[in-house]
């Protein structure tokens, strides 16, 4: 293949290009929201957040010397993918749950047993969740899973006691995707977007829970068809033709 050819014109980003743009989101993402625990939208959003976890560490509650990693929770959701019980019109029109958090896992651990830092999660009610997938296309699975873990939320903190409510930090929620797909028509699915300057803390808490969510891309792109290296079978290909790509941009560019 000459270097004037492309198979066709999908966007190939590299594994060492995904870890770079990750990790320099990930220091605006520590700045600005400082996420206690991640929720992977499966399985887009796996090799993000394992990503992201290298750069979002905190400081143990144990020994404030070391740092520590983050947990990553999972849930399954699709949408342009073909699972067993959906209909031929609901793909790509309805999010399906394939995996979810149960009701202990939303409300984190009740008891007196003492649970060893790093191997629970702790819940999500009173912390700072990140919601990682790869790409924001449509938005109809970012507005699933935003407003379903949301409800969740709300339900475990109005199962709470008063005193449990009242000593509860607010429950804050923030999004990250590599990619955002900019539509001319705009996507289907909404969000309730925070102002990018909006500083840390500031935004509106109603009974516990955050009005809005922070968001966050390594890129925006066009509407255009992008491989993902973990996608692919033949990786050398994929960096081949990456890097073909990027060579025919800079001869453009001349």
């Amino acid at each position: 293949m000459s270097l004037d050819q492309l198979p066709d014109d999908h966007y190939r980003p590299t594994y060492e290009d995904i870890h770079i743009s990750i990790g320099q989101s990930a220091r605006k993402i520590k700045d600005e929201f400082d996420p206690d625990l991640m929720v992977a939208i499966g399985g887009g959003g796996f090799y993000p957040a394992r990503v992201l976890r290298t750069f979002l560490k905190k400081p143990s509650a144990l020994d404030p010397n070391k740092l520590r990693n983050i947990p990553i929770q999972a849930i399954g959701l699709s949408l342009y993918e073909e699972v067993s019980g959906t209909s031929e019109g609901q793909i790509g029109n309805e999010v399906v749950r394939t995996q979810w958090l149960d009701a202990k896992t939303v409300s984190g651990h009740k008891g007196a047993a003492k649970l060893e830092e790093g191997k629970d999660a702790g819940g999500l009610l009173g912390k700072n969740v990140l919601i990682v997938d790869e790409v924001d296309d449509s938005r109809t699975t970012l507005q699933y899973a935003y407003s379903e873990l949301l409800k969740d939320v709300k339900h475990a903190i109005a199962n709470l006691s008063d005193d449990e409510r009242a000593a509860l930090p607010p429950t804050r929620f923030a999004i990250f995707v590599v990619h955002n797909k900019e539509k001319t028509g705009g996507k289907r699915g909404t969000l309730p977007i925070l102002a990018a300057d909006l500083p840390k803390g500031a935004d509106k808490i109603v009974d516990g829970v955050s009005e809005g969510v922070r968001y966050y891309t390594t890129q925006d792109t066009g509407d255009v068809w992008i491989s993902y290296p973990w996608e692919e079978e033949d990786i050398v290909e994929h960096n081949r033709l990456a890097a073909l790509a990027k060579k025919l941009q800079v001869n453009q560019a001349k």
